[in-house]
């Protein structure tokens, strides 16, 4: 028998390794670890536990180390340095001397702290949570996936304010902005920070808990299968930074970000912020076509002695084939190359590639210059973003916004733009990512607008375009730059003429669908309620509700509504969750199914507001379409049984309720007859069901582990069955309050 070796569990073994036994054995008691305890024996002697102890480890199956494995890594990094100082300073927020007294006294150090805030108590689990939550931010910090920073734009900044009014305030106000059903829990934690200059500044931390979207799960007690739902908790953070002037937020949903930010800035220290999120810019190297030898930027906190190129590269044309330039003298480019080379590419604003910019600066209380080199590369790569040294990234990140090479970009400045949200529309019935500018302007979208809101990223040059002839014959032609850099041209092979194009639509562009998603959610404004965070990529997304005549009506989204594969797949899952009221599916296609389940499908260009209006779509709109199509939804979904060719399977359809499939022709039959009863609104008797079946009843045809009870129902009353259809509302009588009246007064 081969010896058991451990993988993915190095965590798990630093932990037993490295923490007395007393730690080890608290550690196993939560209900993660439960199989480090299970048949281990803890009476043995301390000094060979931990080897017994890593042996009964490398016996567990997988499954049962990994939980285990998850909540030693969770342990070690709030035991790191920064992790520690961080639960330190959480501990307080137990706001009982004698515990925080029994934390410090802890065994086994940092580890032993963390383990002990982990496992003593719901609060001080709720605790662990929170300081690692603060402790993630370091990591997630630049992902843009779920992080954005803002500017706060001022000489000094204000002090942050907290007391419980401002608490119940941002509670209330951020529970709005998420548009969460129930109140989140805001959480505040300052964090004192030593600077190298030997300042201290507190950072401002807000860590937002709240219930996230509802889970199933299923519990195996007693080798029985039990199913329960909960909310699992989730968490976005804020940051308030007064010495860096910025507002960092980190949060899964991209349009809520700008939202949290102004109730913080709003509520917590009563300074507007700048809509710009710090983060999201992009690159424009035409300044390098011009010479920086008399360029001196001024700069906060340091001077700029001197700006060069050390390397520089090119196209040659608008084709594949570049020039790249290396100086190591660190004299101007311009000066080196333009008595060599007339009119060379370098001078041409849209060829230059990428270079590599040194600046040499001197840093205030510093006598010798810093040299600093930023490598710029299309499309959108800089080298300041893995750059460790904070002074160095801060200062370069300046010059290049002086230079004029860091643009930043405006997501969702046009949200309330109609024709912003038609266009969005369009794209995201055809969209795929990457695609090519020819494609965009075909389309109708407006590329510049789409680039600054950071809905399209710009990507590789296209070299040839396919130009169609009026014989349908087709050919390529070559694609070359002209001498104004926002155009390319390429020659008729017909005319002889050059044709000219945008420069941007010889471009491939990154489509980014999630952020063409959050574009619609955010269009219809604050009448939705109850978003929750499921995942942008599955459709239908669900965005929330809708109160229209009293009912909390489901709204979603799905595209492509007018194609019958994924009308198909939306449908199927659809009918998967049905709701007692029929929803709204928002879709992109103009001529799209007209329902999806119980619901009405609605397509966005038919709602879209008038301009001026405050939302982009017109939830009156809406509401008017939902009621035309209300009855027909519910009406609608058709009953129905599909049988193979061969005549031996079938798939029975019912509203509400997931397709069954079944084989054997006695069961079909039986299912064709009560199909057939339902489209005349009537039942069947028992003996009419069964016959040529061979089975008395349905109990006898179909197995005890079909779910044919699911689908037949026996008449109340009557030997008949019928299909089990499931009912939206139960039906109210006129005179039931009258009864009910006189049977009051009876009674009374």
């Amino acid at each position: 028998m081969g010896k058991k070796t451990l993988t993915n569990a190095h965590c798990l073994l630093d932990l037993i390794e490295k923490t007395p036994a007393s730690v080890i054995k608290t550690f196993s008691g939560l209900p993660e670890c439960q199989a480090l305890a299970r048949g281990f024996d803890w009476s043995q002697d301390a000094d060979a536990l931990p080897a017994t102890l890593i042996e009964h480890v490398r016996h567990l199956r997988k499954d049962q180390r990994d939980p285990a494995e998850r909540e030693a890594l969770r342990v070690l990094r709030l035991a790191s340095p920064r992790g520690a100082l961080i639960l330190t300073t959480v501990a307080d927020q137990l706001n009982d001397n004698d515990l925080i007294a029994v934390f410090l006294a802890q065994d086994g150090g940092e580890i032993g702290r963390a383990v002990w805030m982990r496992t003593h108590s719901d609060e001080a689990a709720r605790l662990f949570d929170v300081a690692e939550s603060i402790l993630n931010t370091g990591d997630i910090r630049g992902n843009k996936r779920l992080y954005d920073a803002f500017d706060v734009p001022c000489d000094d900044a204000p002090p942050f304010i907290w007391n419980d009014s401002v608490k119940k305030e941002l509670e209330a106000q951020l529970t709005s902005a998420m548009r969460l059903g129930e109140p989140c829990e805001v959480v505040y934690v300052p964090l004192a920070d030593e600077k190298k200059n030997g300042d201290t500044k507190t950072t401002h931390y807000l860590v937002v808990r709240f219930a996230g979207d509802q889970v199933t799960a299923v519990q195996v007690v007693n080798r029985n299968r039990k199913s329960f739902c909960y909310f699992p908790a989730r968490d976005a953070t804020l940051v308030y930074a007064p010495d860096r002037k910025v507002v960092d937020v980190y949060a899964h949903t991209l349009s809520t970000r700008a939202p949290l930010a102004n109730v913080l800035s709003k509520h917590g220290f009563k300074a507007p912020l700048s809509n710009r999120p710090l983060n999201r810019s992009r690159y424009d190297l035409s300044r390098f076509a011009l010479p920086l030898k008399d360029e001196k930027p001024l700069l906060d906190g340091a001077k700029v002695e001197r700006l060069y190129l050390t390397e520089a590269k090119a196209l040659l044309g608008h084709s594949t084939d570049a020039v790249s330039l290396h100086i190591d003298s660190g004299v101007e480019l311009h000066e080196v190359i333009s008595g060599r080379w007339g009119d060379h590419p370098f001078s041409q604003p849209g060829a230059i590639l990428g270079v590599t910019l040194v600046a040499d600066l001197v840093f205030e209380g510093e006598t010798s210059e810093t040299p600093l080199s930023i490598v710029l590369a299309e499309p959108g790569r800089c080298s300041l973003q893995g750059e460790k040294d904070i002074r160095l990234r801060q200062a370069g990140t300046q010059l290049l916004e002086v230079l004029g090479v860091l643009k930043p970009l405006h997501p969702g400045s046009g949200v309330d733009d109609p024709n912003l949200i038609l266009q969005v529309a369009r794209l995201l019935e055809c969209a795929t990512s990457p695609m090519d500018g020819f494609a965009l302007a075909q389309l109708g979208i407006d590329i510049d607008r789409f680039a600054d809101e950071g809905i399209i990223t710009e990507g590789d040059r296209i070299t040839e375009k396919v130009v169609d002839l009026a014989d349908g014959e087709r050919f390529t032609a070559k694609l070359e730059r002209c001498t104004d850099a926002n155009q390319v041209r390429y020659r008729d092979p017909l005319t002889g003429l050059d044709v000219i194009l945008p420069a941007k639509h010889a471009r491939r562009w990154k489509v980014h669908l999630n952020w063409l998603r959050e574009e619609i959610i955010t269009a219809l404004g604050t009448a939705l309620q109850g978003v929750r965070g499921k995942h942008l990529d599955d459709e239908p997304v669900f965005l929330g509700e809708l109160d229209i005549d009293g009912h909390a009506v489901a709204l979603y989204f799905a595209a492509k509504m007018s194609s019958e594969r994924q009308y198909a797949r939306v449908d199927t899952d659809l009918r998967l969750h049905p709701r007692p009221i029929p929803g709204i599916v928002l879709t992109t296609a103009s001529i799209p199914f007209p329902f999806a389940g119980t619901n009405v499908v609605i397509p966005i260009e038919d709602v879209v507001s008038s301009t001026g209006a405050k939302t982009a779509i017109d939830t009156a709109s809406v509401k008017v379409a939902y009621r035309h199509g209300q009855l027909a939804a519910m009406g609608g979904t058709s009953v129905s049984l599909k049988v193979s060719a061969d005549g031996h399977a079938a798939v029975l359809y019912i509203p509400g309720k997931a397709p069954w499939r079944i084989t054997g022709k006695g069961k079909i039959t039986v299912l064709q007859r009560l199909v057939n009863a339902y489209a005349a609104g009537t039942h069947v008797n028992t003996k009419k069901l069964m016959e040529d079946t061979g089975c008395l009843s349905p109990a006898n045809l179909f197995s005890k582990t079909s779910p044919w009870k699911n689908y037949l129902a026996k008449v109340s009353g009557a030997h008949a069955w019928q299909l089990n259809l499931p009912t939206l509302d139960t039906p109210v009588d006129d005179d039931d309050g009258k009864a009910e009246a006189e049977e009051a007064v009876l009674t009374g």
